[in-house]
């Protein structure tokens, strides 16, 4: 699956944590500079091809799967992963 430049930032964002950490909307888009409604966008496309799942802890919050740092890094996303928030 190719990703387009928000979900391949989104993912980096999201792998880039530790495996017990997830982020809101809202953090996403403070680190990436997206807005929510592209946020919004790339998280429903990598939670439907199980690359991010959302928690339901308070405010929602995402993370990335195994899956989903497996697909980051391969070469043509080398530019998105690694990207702290």
């Amino acid at each position: 699956m190719a990703f387009t430049e928000p979900e391949a930032k989104v993912l980096g964002t999201l792998s880039d944590l530790d495996p017990h950490q997830a982020l809101t909307v809202r953090q996403l888009c403070r680190a990436t500079g997206l807005t929510e409604t592209t946020i919004h966008r790339a998280l429903l496309r990598l939670s439907r091809t199980g690359l991010a799942v959302g928690t339901l802890q308070g405010l929602a919050r995402w993370r990335c799967t195994d899956r989903g740092r497996l697909a980051i890094t391969r070469p043509v996303y080398r530019d998105y992963a690694g990207t702290r928030p």
